[in-house]
């Protein structure tokens, strides 16, 4: 989908409210309904031109502001069959009519087409129609302030008229002849006009080698589309002709074709009735024969668009320059303001510093600071040693000495003890060299003793051959 018809898309769903459907017949236009205003569902146009009618009829209506959807009739338009070309899809609507030169009789600027695949083919079908009739038509609604929307054609209509999306379809409307058509995905892939049957086909005046005639023609074209269509089932044929008794025409077919065939319409409505129902449904369409480029086209670039433009672009200039100069005033003050802030500080600073150098200490004074340091660290050395001696004292030797009275043994004899704040050194007599550190041993199990080591244990013998042993916490210095 491309931006234009997307935008097309959105405007039409803007517009859904105030969307208006008419279909071209050949002796009538058939409109849709329209709130609030009263319109007749169909109006005949014999004396005059179907354009003119439906301007008058607009006109007296006093219908605006709305947007039109044309249903054009057959006789309007042609259609053409023809290769698939090998041109992009966004570029085929603008080589259509080149495409067609050698087949229209007029030249291709006075013509505007539109084109859709043919199912399970590599043609198209190709719908062409006038330009000035679709020129015309677009200016004259614009001067009623009625927007020309989309210009349809009959045949796609006819393709969403039925519930199925494959079917056959007799059709006739008034002052017209007998069609038949084919469609396949809803998409007409055949058409024929029956020539040599002249309605009425029933009542009194109806002959009954018509009926016979028109059933054969049908059956001819039932086989061809068999054999031209084989992967596309069409069992069905609806019946929809004005001014005819469709169900005798029903009854009559029925016994005569190889297909089934049944009503279009159960209410056995017109045909401008029927199309132009479905025309106010349809949203979406493969067709459209009012190309984007036949709107008129609004000049932004004029010179009174101009002068406007250079006149709001020089009035947001004065604004922006008012605003800068006034921004310009508002930094100017505050940058006074600092600057004043600074001065001050500085003054300060300056206050400060002075200050501060009249406090700065004499060499005197710090010498003298430095001798009552040494003499309060001097002090806080001794009050160490007064408290570590207070505690020894509080502490006393009478407990150690209690200790080792309890350790009293035969084979151990104490004959010095040398004991201070944080010494035990023993000296004396042992009968073997295993009873010193069996005593020792026992020093675990005295309160006073335990925690005792001993760096030094010096064991000999004396004159008379005894052991003899010292113990000392700290060695000896050499």
């Amino acid at each position: 989908m491309n931006i234009q018809s997307l935008i097309s898309k959105i405007k039409r769903s803007k517009q859904m409210a105030r969307r208006l459907s008419v279909v071209v017949q050949p002796d009538a236009l058939y409109f849709s309904s329209l709130p609030d205003v009263e319109l007749a569902p169909s109006v005949p146009y014999q004396g005059s031109s179907w354009q003119e009618t439906l301007l008058d009829t607009l006109r007296e209506s006093n219908i605006s502001e709305v947007a039109l959807d044309v249903v054009v009739n057959s006789n309007l338009y042609q259609t053409y069959q023809i290769e698939k070309p090998s041109v992009p899809d966004d570029e085929l609507a603008g080589a259509l009519p080149f495409l067609l030169k050698d087949l229209v009789s007029e030249r291709v600027t006075e013509i505007v087409a539109d084109a859709v695949a043919l199912p399970n083919s590599s043609k198209l079908q190709v719908y062409v129609l006038s330009r000035t009739v679709v020129s015309n038509l677009y200016h004259s609604l614009k001067a009623l302030n009625i927007e020309l929307n989309r210009v349809l054609v009959e045949d796609e209509v006819w393709g969403h008229t039925s519930e199925s999306a494959n079917f056959l379809l007799l059709q006739r409307s008034k002052q017209s002849q007998f069609r038949v058509s084919a469609f396949v995905g809803s998409q007409c892939a055949f058409q024929r006009t029956i020539r040599g049957i002249a309605s009425p086909l029933t009542g009194v005046a109806s002959s009954v080698l018509q009926l016979d005639g028109i059933a054969l023609e049908l059956q001819r074209s039932i086989d061809y589309l068999s054999s031209q269509l084989r992967s596309v089932s069409l069992h069905h044929m609806q019946i929809c002709c004005d001014e005819e008794e469709q169900q005798q025409i029903v009854e009559a077919l029925s016994d005569t074709l190889s297909v089934k065939v049944s009503l279009l319409s159960e209410a056995q409505q017109e045909s401008g009735e029927i199309l132009v129902q479905t025309a106010q449904k349809l949203e979406e369409v493969e067709i459209n024969l009012f190309p984007s480029e036949l709107k008129t086209k609004k000049d932004y670039f004029t010179l009174t668009n101009v002068a406007l433009v250079w006149g709001a672009v020089g009035a947001v200039l004065l604004l922006s320059a008012a605003v800068l100069n006034y921004q310009k005033s508002q930094l100017a003050q505050e940058l006074q303001l600092y600057r004043a802030e600074v001065a001050e500080f500085e003054r300060q600073s300056a206050s400060l510093t002075q200050r501060l150098n009249q406090h700065k200490p004499t060499p005197a004074k710090v010498a003298a600071v430095a001798r009552l340091k040494l003499e309060i660290e001097a002090k806080r050395n001794s009050l160490q040693a007064v408290s570590e001696f207070d505690e020894s004292q509080q502490i006393g030797y009478s407990g150690v000495m209690r200790s080792l009275a309890a350790l009293g043994r035969n084979d151990i004899s104490l004959s010095k003890i040398s004991i201070d704040a944080t010494t035990l050194d023993l000296s004396g007599l042992a009968r073997n060299p295993q009873a010193i550190p069996s005593w020792i041993n026992q020093f675990k199990s005295e309160l006073d003793l335990v925690g005792r080591s001993f760096e030094k244990l010096k064991i000999g013998r004396n004159d008379q051959g005894i052991i003899t042993f010292e113990l000392k916490t700290t060695q000896e210095s050499n």
